[in-house]
């Protein structure tokens, strides 16, 4: 019977694995992380065309740790007519971080923050220019 059980659960745990689907973009984008990270959480941006571009529109919040090195990744779908941009904001609601460098209008696909303050950041996402696209923002720890 204990053998059964066994066998049972061990089926039942492949079915899981293997039964999971994954977006090869996210895939991509924690590759591209690094090996020196440690992937902590992703986010799936779909974004049409802004009336009026400015304001982020995909906006959530992330506890971060003090003394801690993240890495923030940026991925674009093919197909998108924006760039994925990542600002990262305190609880004072002041910018601490920037993947898009409004001065010389270089972006970065992946910024690194060492966080020398624990709380809540926002993360808001959006298309340079307020143009339409898809893409995949990755949260990692750099070990």
């Amino acid at each position: 019977m204990k053998k059964y059980l066994i066998t049972l659960l061990l089926l039942t745990a492949g079915i899981f694995a293997f039964g999971q689907s994954t977006d090869p973009l996210v895939t991509q984008c924690v590759m591209n992380a690094g090996p020196n990270t440690k992937y902590l959480k992703d986010f799936r941006v779909q974004l049409g065309k802004a009336a009026a571009p400015g304001e982020f529109r995909y906006k959530t919040q992330m506890s971060l740790w003090k003394n801690t090195r993240y890495k923030f990744s940026l991925c674009t779908a093919e197909g998108s007519q924006g760039e994925l941009i990542l600002t990262i904001k305190n609880d004072a609601n002041q910018v601490v971080l920037s993947s898009y460098d409004s001065n010389t209008g270089k972006t970065y696909k992946s910024v690194e923050l060492v966080c020398n303050r624990s709380g809540i950041y926002q993360l808001n996402y959006d298309f340079k220019d307020g143009l339409q696209g898809s893409g995949v923002g990755v949260v990692s720890m750099v070990k």
